[in-house]
């Protein structure tokens, strides 16, 4: 991974080492301690073999401190012991230890330390332990969902129904055994932010994770851990993770900040492997609008995309990926807007009707998606590359200025249009549907226009389109009463689809901007 990509970085896990005693409890009640006596009197305890972890042991929801993530006993939690057949615990104590998270109030509540009641005898020297996820019902498998769910920052109690396992061999120690658990699923983390400007207004919703092939599905799962020989074949179902964020709901999610914290981190459970391409998505909520003539109201989202190339993850260690979006370009509406009212310096600078059509059918457009700008503190993507006056005077042979006074088929538009045959429903209609995909290679030789969408004068709460399309206006007024409206303004419209000249009643907010020279 190059140097710019430091964001992603390996950290291993702080497994606060599962260091435990099981102490293979006594049949007969005279030879216990007091506190064993209370325990054998529960009636689900009695005739089993109670394996104990003391303080810092085995831990399976985690957080994250800076530097790798903790591990606690949560609820459901279970374990197996390999004693010539895998036996599940009959019954634990997690629940009746469980406290709330000190640094998360809102996480779910964890345990430090659990008693864990096996039937059968143990007199050997050690037996080898598995975790196989919280309600694990089986323990030579383990499954690894491709849609998994953290609740709050920093809680990453999901991770034992997202695949989070481990191995241990337990060793006998005096009158029970010790064992540290290992880890051997693999682990992401993710503190996001934006150093320039936070987004108060739209959550962050979900992170996605895709590979070359399978990370999630299920593996089978034996005492070395999980078993990749057997992983899927992959597929659209198991090369992706979502985790979603906050609420099943759609719309929610966290809120960045402006620099990487602890406290605002979220947790995604992997393969082991080391993957050729690796794509993590962000996905913010944007806005809600109705749209289809105002009957349908649609959900916007904007992703935020970085794709990193042969990523390694092992087993039992977590990656902390610390991603800047880097969005430094903002604007507000209805600052940034004009409506084609306006008769001011701005919009009579903006370029006339000959320079549009020049834009529009020699500009060769690039949609991108891989810009980044905020409206009103709310993230979106998009907007498209034309090429500058300059360079298209140059390929075709005409100076800068020959470019106001004609249009490519040399006709002037700005005075003549209405007896030409590209007249249609009252304006200049010219439109190029060849669009690349993608920054140009020579970006200095074009300029980029932010897919703002539009407003209204008429109702200031109508902005939509941000992130789908830009609209520019054109110098050029009329008050040819083709609408049931007057007067009208020309504009140049940019979405993936293609580009075109076209116009609109002066109460449309649109973007007013100089030729590009």
């Amino acid at each position: 991974m190059t140097k710019k990509e430091k964001k992603m970085k390996t950290n291993a896990l702080s497994l606060l080492a599962l260091t435990g005693a099981l102490f293979l409890m006594a049949a007969c009640a005279s030879e216990e301690t007091n506190s064993q006596q209370e325990l054998a009197q529960k009636p689900d305890t009695k005739g089993l073999t109670a394996f104990i972890v003391n303080n810092g042991a085995t831990r399976t929801t985690a957080d994250y401190d800076g530097s790798g993530l903790n591990f606690y006993w949560t609820e459901g939690d279970r374990l197996w012991v390999n004693n010539g057949t895998l036996i599940q615990d009959n019954h634990n104590n997690v629940a009746e230890q469980l406290t709330p998270n000190p640094a998360t109030p809102a996480g779910v509540k964890r345990a430090a330390t659990a008693r864990f009641y096996f039937s059968g005898t143990y007199t050997a020297p050690s037996y080898p332990v598995r975790y196989t996820g919280t309600n694990s019902t089986t323990g030579d498998k383990i499954i690894i969902p491709a849609n998994q769910y953290q609740r709050v920052w920093n809680d990453a109690s999901h991770i034992g129904t997202s695949g989070d396992c481990g191995t241990a061999i337990a060793i006998k120690s005096g009158d029970g055994y010790s064992f540290v658990l290992d880890h051997k699923a693999a682990y992401i983390t993710f503190t996001p932010y934006n150093a320039s400007l936070r987004f108060p207004g739209r959550p962050l919703t979900q992170i996605k994770i895709t590979a070359d092939k399978a990370i999630c599905g299920q593996f089978d799962f034996d005492d070395n851990g999980i078993d990749l020989t057997s992983r899927p074949v992959a597929s659209v179902a198991n090369q992706s993770i979502t985790l979603k964020l906050g609420s099943p709901n759609p719309k929610f999610g966290f809120f960045i900040l402006t620099s990487p914290d602890p406290r605002t981190t979220s947790t995604i459970v992997l393969a082991p492997g080391t993957y050729s391409t690796f794509t993590v998505d962000y996905v913010f909520y944007t806005y809600s609008a109705y749209e289809g003539g105002g009957l349908n109201k649609v959900d916007h989202f904007t992703t935020y995309s970085k794709t990193y190339h042969n990523v390694t993850f092992a087993p039992g260690k977590n990656k902390l990926v610390e991603t800047d979006f880097n969005i430094t370009t903002h604007y507000r509406y209805p600052a940034n807007y004009h409506s084609g009212e306006e008769t001011n310096s701005i919009a009579n600078s903006c370029p006339n009707m000959n320079e549009i059509i020049w834009y529009v059918l020699k500009g060769d457009p690039h949609w991108d998606d891989s810009k980044y700008f905020t409206v009103n503190n709310k993230p979106y993507n998009g907007g498209m590359w034309i090429k500058k006056q300059s360079v298209i005077a140059a390929d075709n042979g005409k100076s800068v200025w020959q470019l106001k006074d004609a249009a490519p088929d040399g006709v002037n538009y700005n005075h003549e249009w209405l007896s030409h045959s590209h007249i249609s429903g009252g304006w200049p209609k010219f439109s190029n549907t060849s669009v690349t995909m993608g920054e140009p290679s020579n970006p200095d030789d074009y300029f980029f226009v932010p897919a703002l969408g539009e407003g209204s004068t008429q109702q200031y709460s109508s902005l939509k389109g941000m992130g789908q399309f830009a609209e520019l206006y054109c110098s050029e007024t009329y008050s040819f009463n083709v609408w049931p409206y007057s007067p009208n303004r020309y504009y140049m419209a940019c979405s993936r689809a293609g580009i075109s000249s076209n116009n609109a009643h002066t109460h449309w907010m649109m973007q007013a901007w100089p030729a590009v020279r």
